[in-house]
């Protein structure tokens, strides 16, 4: 085992309301990935905002290469070699990747913009990132984004890489690009705290995994020896019998279908159906065309089709397809789900307007107990339903747009990836509600990137592969080798 650089003993945060965090112990060792986990609300979000300086800890010590250590701010943690690539990236789109990577030493930028190009071009080429140094950043994807907040860390001399959820935008082909780089960052000694919801990262990256629950450390051990089944465990606190359940009684009726939908450059002629009681998966690679398919039908994109029936009414292009009864919860909650800077209260009344207002009024005494009814419906967690949304964990805020969503009584609901950034017991707590969903009449369609998902929840898929429909896929041949030969583009 290499030299251990990094040691949190009894650390202890408060929130007003809210015990974060209570005697928790982490360590990390040089030259090694050391996974991070738990449920939303775990702690884990807290923790790594203390060891980068943004909380201080109210009690617990910090020992960093020898030193006891207090940070008082991220600006020390990155002086020390301490440095957070966040889910969202902080970049400057503006500017080129060496001006970005030059922004923590501006003391040093006394030369000219060529000769800072050139020098962070050498160091890019030195860590084999294919990067041009002179590119804008606003050009780049996200993964090379990513790149960019990595040589930044590099570039300052970090030791210590801490990164929240990075894969969670990016396709699996970048996912494997960004693991080759991690490694050779080992080699070369520096460290990596990992988050991430997707066990079977933690088991292919990392060499040790921490389990949080509930603000509480749980135990630390070698990934090697600790199997998937123990870890989902010692995350929730309960045997996960069956990650995936699956209750849901598909009849013959037809609720829905479309024929033909087309979105120009996007979609081309793709027609399915959605019977009463049925999961209809959608599938495919990232730029498949399989998200677009969902904002094409809820009206966000231009689309046509020859015809498209919910309950045996026509509908047609463009028209509100809310007040027809199709509902959307989207890719993006942050983006287009939830407004981030308002209270559970006012997000969940926005969209139910009609619930809780008269003579051009709300009522917020009877929107704030619908409120309290969703909170306890969803088991939101929440110190008040006046708390910001934007303060919530991923599942939390994921909750909240459900509950929104679903309080509408739709017809049919499209949920688009919905348990994108959600820990494994929040996961099964949408999947219990998709099935239910399913079961109450409403029709669902379910798309997600997570094959394991499309495989156990969805009694029908709908495979596309470069904005084309590859065929659909009954109950008895939905499995992953299936998908995979049909979202590349290979016929059955």
């Amino acid at each position: 085992m290499n030299e251990k650089i990094l040691e949190l003993e009894g650390i202890t945060k408060s929130f007003p309301g809210v015990v974060a965090l209570k005697n928790v112990r982490f360590d990390l060792y040089s030259g090694e990935v050391h996974a991070l986990i738990g449920e939303n609300g775990a702690g884990k979000s807290t923790l790594i905002k203390i060891i980068s300086g943004v909380h201080q800890p109210d009690a617990g010590r910090i020992v960093y290469n020898g030193e006891h250590l207090l940070f008082k701010s991220p600006t020390e943690a990155i002086a020390k070699g301490i440095s957070t690539i966040h889910q969202e990236l902080n970049l400057f789109e503006e500017l080129t990747v060496a001006e970005n990577v030059f922004v923590g030493k501006l003391e040093t930028f006394n030369f000219s913009k060529r000769k800072a190009i050139a020098i962070v071009q050498g160091f890019l080429d030195e860590l084999n990132f294919n990067l041009r140094a002179d590119e804008k950043v606003k050009n780049l994807n996200t993964s090379e984004k990513q790149l960019v907040m990595i040589a930044k860390a590099l570039f300052l001399n970090s030791k210590v890489l801490i990164m929240d959820e990075p894969t969670a935008t990016i396709t699996e082909y970048e996912t494997e690009r960004l693991f080759g780089i991690i490694k050779n960052l080992k080699k070369k000694g520096v460290s990596v705290i990992f988050i991430s919801h997707r066990l079977e990262e933690i088991y292919e990256i990392a060499d040790r995994v921490t389990v949080l629950r509930d603000g509480e450390y749980i135990t630390t051990g070698r990934v090697d020896e600790i199997s998937k089944d123990e870890l989902i465990r010692l995350m929730v606190g309960r045997k996960i019998e069956e990650m995936y359940p699956k209750f849901n009684k598909p009849t013959d009726e037809v609720l829905f279908s479309v024929e033909s939908l087309t979105i120009e450059g996007l979609v081309e002629d793709v027609t399915f159906s959605v019977k009463r009681g049925e999961i209809f998966g959608i599938a495919g690679l990232v730029g498949s065309g399989k998200s677009e398919i969902a904002l094409g039908i809820f009206g966000y994109l231009p689309a046509k089709w020859e015809k498209m029936t919910l309950l045996g009414e026509d509908l047609k292009p463009q028209k509100n397809m809310l007040e027809h009864g199709i509902a959307l919860v989207p890719e993006d909650r942050k983006k287009m789900g939830l407004i981030l800077d308002l209270d559970v209260v006012k997000n969940i009344t926005l969209q139910n307007t009609d619930e809780v207002s008269k003579l051009w009024h709300i009522l917020w005494k009877k929107a704030k107990s619908i409120s309290a009814d969703e909170v306890k419906k969803y088991s939101i967690k929440v110190s008040s339903i006046k708390q910001k949304v934007k303060t919530l964990s991923g599942g939390n805020q994921q909750k909240v747009v459900l509950s929104k969503v679903l309080r509408k009584t739709p017809k049919l609901v499209i949920l688009v990836e919905p348990t994108r950034g959600i820990d494994v017991g929040t996961k099964v707590e949408v999947y219990n509600i998709i099935n239910e969903l399913a079961n109450s009449g409403v029709g669902v369609i379910f798309i997600s990137s997570e094959l394991p998902e499309i495989v156990n929840l969805c009694d029908r898929v709908l495979v596309m592969h470069r904005g084309k429909s590859m065929g659909i896929l009954g109950r008895k041949d939905v499995n992953e080798e299936n998908v995979i030969k049909l979202a590349t583009g290979v016929d059955m």
